[in-house]
């Protein structure tokens, strides 16, 4: 008789699907700001440091996942990926919060930073649900809270920096 087939049960089989997903969408999220490092660096040196640190932060972001996926490394990766597209969100609709030549001057939404970001967005919904799993209902909601009430924060003060560098 060979070796017993080990069966992998459907959550943990999901829960990897989901960190491999989780790890690509932050390779494309990486690649994407590193494509656009060099345009961002001729406008100012602040906006391409800002890119390469989050091309950096994304690439090295994968393979932490996939080595370590616990609680503290998820978490991670819901709150650094979600700044990144509130902050996306009000360069778009506020301004460029603060620095650079280009503080206070709202900017276009083109095809790659759509991509860019709804790939961040598939990591924070992923790796935000792996997170709460096992926890009970309150946890989960207190989970929800912490992170709505920490990201409309975080878009009112960006929105604020924004609107003060414009004036």
């Amino acid at each position: 008789m060979g070796t017993p087939a080990v069966s992998v049960s459907r959550p943990a089989a999901l829960s990897n699907a989901v960190l491999y997903a989780a790890a690509g969408l932050s390779l494309v999220a990486a690649l994407v700001h590193l494509w656009v490092t060099p345009e961002h660096l001729e406008e100012w040196w602040g906006y391409g440091a800002f890119f390469l640190v989050c091309a950096a932060a994304q690439a090295l972001y994968a393979p932490l996942l996939l080595r370590r996926p616990n609680q503290a490394i998820l978490l991670l990766g819901v709150a650094g990926n979600l700044a990144v597209v509130i902050l996306w969100l009000v360069t778009r609709t506020a301004g460029i919060p603060l620095f650079g030549p280009h503080a206070g001057e709202v900017e276009e939404a083109g095809a790659l930073d759509l991509i860019c970001t709804l790939a961040e967005v598939g990591i924070v919904v992923g790796l935000g649900t792996l997170a709460m799993r096992g926890l009970a209902t309150e946890g989960r909601i207190q989970v929800v809270v912490v992170l709505a009430v920490s990201a409309l924060l975080y878009w009112h003060l960006l929105h604020l920096l924004a609107m003060s560098s414009a004036h």
